[in-house]
């Protein structure tokens, strides 16, 4: 129930403000809290239930106003008709139920409305158990009338009044009672969770009206026994003509608290204090009492005895160690459980004993200064890091210490707490350490290197010396990680970091991520000295990485720029160490660059390329060509969609430079999104039913988006499965066979075709033919420009055709160009070709006569 904590809470400050420092209660404070609360309560629940009767009097018989005293009504009020559909509400209402804003409409049924309650989670008694929360509503709704609570998710409770109409429909009436019920949550809690006796009885009859719990368990009557009876029945016969009166005299003069006798159930006498707070109940007076046993004083003893209890309870198990000394004789008088543990002795050892006796000289001096300090300057605490021996060895702790002082200022005890921070010291050290240093392979990592960095150039500047930076990759990493997997790839790392550490000499070696490992020469004779420092590192990995029995060929590449000539900070010599490694990688692998700031400016160039290839790609400055695909007689039978790119100012970019672009900064992902979107979108919208093949990227297979971004984009576009084919190379399945195997069966049985591109480049195309069925096999490009011209392009060309034929995989050669190169592939058999001879790639406009009229609503 909403407001429980915030009661609980109140509960616990009025008893506190309540118990004298001698245990005892000032139950008068207590009882005007109690009432006050009692008497709000009351008041609350008589004005709401009568704004709720006006309002539905004043409907029920002013129709022709009901429109304009909806909106003026401060409830929430709507009407509906015989056939449970709303014609009328007001603002209240949606204020009320804020998930029917722009959702109400006339006409609109009961049913639906609570539907869109629970679609929201708006009723919380109806989480998890929707449909029969639903059911038990309208079952109530079809009552003749209706009255509940709602309890809504975010945090209020409404009152809904429900009455029939005389033809047939019928008006809701919502109340919000929030506060009335945090005001019923706190009465009931100051009241029935009192630890006192209290009960509430009718002024004029006597009778009781209410009992809480402590009341029914001192008194022993059960709840039903004291709602029969009246306050004298709890008094000895003898007493009640007396006691009658003085209640009546008590009552009318307003008088303080009053000692009287009272009878429990067993027969027992005890006598009571009692206080009193008048109160109106249900429109009558009414009296709400506590009841003080005074006959048994040993009952607060035995509290403060409990008290007590519980107090050595906490101390002996708080998980830190409690002590207290004698302030005069520095000897302990007390230790708790986790002392005994972090100190390795028992308390029996510690108890009558000084700290010198236990812990030394050092410790106790230390300690003892503490002490002096505490008593001498009368602050409230200290706390000081200690070193200590255990037989856990030394341990570091916090030792707060704090003096407790008598009613006349003078120190009683002195306690400390202990706390053992040895583990969460070393922990901050480590996490200190990692964020400045690789977790793999422990070098700075490139945090720590721009530091480094940063304060070489400003040593250097004072003193015009110069040193060398050197960006070293590991060439084709990310092919070994997917080859051999992680955990192999992991340990190569770790064998890199170690092997370039120990040719470094004076220099220092980093980690900034991945497979990149930066060196910063030293020696101030540059670049001569990185080139020196490069043909190390590069001899330190002439021999193979072993690793679990394998023996792993791993070559380096390296860029190196030098201080001041390439950079005058460290992010300009990393970008340009960057370059040139670059450039090392693109043209000949395993080799070392100095960076040289004409040529590199093409690497430069690449990036800004990179760049402006994402801004094209937002700005929808990418098209697609389509390039026909025909049987060997001529008859085209479907188009390839290839991305082209114009730039702005450099004109049109070759997919060969702006594909790998976009591969090695993901740009690929959403590229290639766009072009299976586009090509399917195109497709859909020809009158004949030609087929479109998308080539999709290796990278694409990396996420396990792919069958649902393809599912979605036929739903989307509406094109027919069957006419899609996507292509794939090789290379796609180097990385985890099994799950991209996976992937392609679950496209495959969407209908999609498959086919694998440049077919007989790589080295394992055979076994893939035998562990996935594709449905198309395309003849590289570079094999059909052979013929004529090498015996063995003839003889490869030849042998996949034949393979093809005789597993009943369909065939196509991509690159055909002359007549020549057609007319050998009929005569062996080539059922399918694609190139220039048939037609080149552009705008599928141009191709309008053969893929029939275009749908314009499908190419806008």
């Amino acid at each position: 129930m909403g407001g429980t904590d915030r009661t609980r809470d109140l509960l616990a400050r009025q008893l506190t403000a309540a118990t004298h420092p001698n245990g005892d209660i000032d139950v008068t404070a207590l009882l005007k809290a109690v009432g006050s609360t009692y008497e709000s309560l009351e008041t609350a629940l008589d004005e709401a239930a009568a704004a709720t009767g006006s309002l539905r009097a004043g409907l029920a018989g002013n129709g022709a106003h009901m429109s304009a005293a909806l909106d003026a009504a401060s409830e929430g009020i709507a009407v509906f008709d015989a056939d449970n559909r709303i014609v009328l509400w007001n603002r209240r209402y949606v204020e009320l139920y804020p998930e029917l804003d722009d959702f109400l409409a006339e006409g609109r049924d009961f049913e639906t409305i609570l539907r869109r309650g629970l679609d929201r989670g708006a009723y919380v008694d109806a989480l998890g158990r929707e449909e029969a929360w639903l059911k038990a509503r309208i079952e109530r709704h079809a009552l003749p009338s209706n009255s509940e609570e709602q309890r809504r998710a975010d945090g209020r409770w409404i009152r809904v009044e429900e009455s029939r109409l005389a033809d047939g429909g019928w008006v809701g009436i919502r109340v919000d009672i929030s506060e009335f019920k945090r005001r019923e949550a706190a009465s009931r809690l100051l009241f029935e969770d009192s630890p006192v006796p209290m009960y509430l009885f009718d002024f004029e009859t006597l009778r009781f009206l209410a009992v809480n719990r402590a009341a029914v368990a001192h008194y022993g009557y059960t709840v039903h026994q004291f709602m029969t009876m009246s306050v004298l029945e709890i008094r000895p016969e003898r007493c009640r003509k007396e006691a009658l009166k003085a209640i009546r005299n008590w009552i009318d003069t307003q008088s303080g608290d009053r000692l009287f006798r009272h009878l429990k159930a067993d027969g027992a006498e005890i006598d009571v204090e009692v206080f009193i707070r008048q109160q109106i109940h249900n429109g009558r007076q009414a009296v709400l009492v506590t009841a003080i046993d005074v006959t048994e004083r040993k009952r607060a003893a035995d509290e403060l005895e409990a008290t007590r209890e519980f107090l050595d309870t906490i101390v002996e198990n708080v998980p830190a160690a409690v002590f207290a000394k004698d302030p005069v004789s520095r000897k302990y008088i007390l230790l708790n459980q986790a002392g005994e543990l972090l100190f390795g002795h028992p308390r029996d050892a510690f108890v009558g004993r000084n700290a010198r006796q236990i812990f030394g000289e050092r410790v106790a001096a230390a300690a003892e200064a503490s002490e002096d300090e505490l008593l001498s300057e009368g602050a409230p605490q200290l706390t000081t890091s200690e070193t200590i021996s255990t037989p856990n060895g030394a341990r570091l702790v916090t030792v707060t210490r704090m003096v407790v002082r008598k009613a006349d200022g003078s120190p009683r005890f002195i306690v400390g707490v202990t706390m053992d921070v040895t583990e969460k010291r070393r922990a901050e050290e480590r996490i200190a350490y990692l964020s400045q240093h690789d977790a793999l392979t422990g070098l700075p990592n490139r945090e720590a290197m721009m530091v480094r960095l940063a304060d070489g150039i400003f040593a250097a500047t004072a003193t015009q010396a110069r040193f060398g930076l050197l960006s070293i990759d590991i060439d084709r990493f990310k092919t070994l990680n997917d080859l051999y997997g992680h955990a192999v790839a992991d340990r190569v790392l770790k064998e890199a970091a170690r092997r370039l550490v120990d040719i470094a000499g004076d220099g220092l070696v980093f980690r900034p991520g991945g497979d990149e490992f930066v060196l910063i020469s030293n020696d101030p004779d540059q670049p001569d000295a990185s080139r020196r420092l490069a043909a190390l590192a590069q001899g330190a990995f002439s021999d193979d990485i072993v690793v679990d029995g394998k023996a792993i060929r791993v070559g380096i590449s390296i860029g190196i720029a030098t201080y001041p000539a390439d950079g005058d900070s460290g992010s300009l010599l990393l970008a340009n160490a960057g370059a040139a490694l670059y450039h090392v990688k693109s043209e000949a692998r395993g080799h070392v660059r100095v960076y040289e700031s004409k040529t590199d400016q093409l690497i430069h160039d690449r990036w800004a390329l990179q760049a402006d290839l994402g801004h094209a790609l937002r700005n929808g400055e990418l098209s697609l060509h389509f390039q026909p695909q025909a049987e060997i007689n001529g008859r085209i039978f479907g188009f390839e969609a290839l991305m082209r790119w114009t730039h702005p100012t450099r004109g049109p970019i070759s997919p060969d430079d702006f594909i790998p672009l976009a591969e090695e900064s993901n740009l690929i992902l959403d590229m290639s999104a766009w072009i299976l979107t586009e090509a399917c979108r195109t497709a859909a919208s020809w009158t004949q039913p030609l087929t479109v093949a998308v080539n999709l990227s290796p990278i694409q297979f990396q996420h396990s988006e792919l069958p649902r971004l393809i599912r979605q984009t036929l739903v989307d576009t509406g094109l027919q499965p069957s006419r899609l084919e996507l292509e794939i190379t090789e290379s796609v399945l180097l990385g985890d066979f099994a799950h991209i195997v996976s992937m392609l069966r679950r496209i495959k049985a969407m209908g999609v075709r498959i086919a694998m591109d440049d077919f007989g480049t790589g080295y394992s195309s055979l076994s893939y033919l035998q562990a996935f069925p594709f449905d198309k096999i395309k003849i590289d490009k570079s094999f059909i420009q052979s013929i004529g011209r090498t015996e063995q392009a003839t003889t490869i060309i030849r042998a996949v055709i034949g393979l093809c034929r005789g597993l009943g995989i369909p065939v196509i050669a991509e690159g055909v160009e002359t007549e020549e190169q057609r007319s050998f592939l009929a005569q062996e058999h080539c059922p399918e070709i694609q190139g220039y001879i048939v037609g080149r790639p552009a705008p599928i406009r141009v191709y309008g006569q053969i893929v029939g009229r275009l749908d314009p609503a499908r190419t806008r």
